[in-house]
């Protein structure tokens, strides 16, 4: 299975964050951010989800990927494993999700913060907040874990 990337959103976030006038723009960017991501959701089973959320929380969070898949029969990780491929979506510019990211970065390029971590919480505390974007918190701690993964 293809790596999944969850780096677009945390590069996005991180690239706009680093000065204070951040915090006032947080519940906007992350509504901002939820619908973006808004239509890949609807695309995505319950299933999907529910692993993507899992991972979020998880220590490991590609062990907990691999693991709930393996967890599933054959015909279910097939459509796992096309679903999970279209994250990719959020590196490609050209894509629906990728264009929503690339204009959200311009929107708020001038909105920064010192404390990249500390913002990002802050992010995914407001889409946490917010109904219908629970799948996008998921996604962010995700690509959070997984590039402070990737540091060590």
């Amino acid at each position: 299975m293809k790596k999944i990337s969850y780096l677009a959103i945390v590069a996005v976030v991180i690239s706009i964050a680093s000065c204070s006038t951040a915090d006032q723009k947080v519940p906007q960017m992350a509504a901002d951010f939820c619908n973006c991501f808004s239509k890949m959701e609807r695309d995505l089973s319950e299933v999907t989800k529910s692993i993507v959320a899992k991972a979020s929380l998880a220590e490991n969070p590609e062990l907990s990927i691999q693991n709930a898949v393996l967890a599933l029969n054959e015909e279910e990780q097939v459509a796992i494993a096309g679903e999970m491929e279209s994250f990719s979506q959020m590196d490609d510019e050209n894509s629906e999700v990728g264009s929503c990211i690339k204009n959200v970065e311009k929107k708020y390029d001038k909105a920064y913060t010192f404390n990249q971590d500390k913002f990002a919480q802050k992010v995914i505390k407001e889409l946490e907040s917010k109904q219908g974007c629970d799948f996008t918190a998921s996604l962010l701690k995700l690509g959070l874990k997984m590039e402070k993964k990737s540091k060590k």
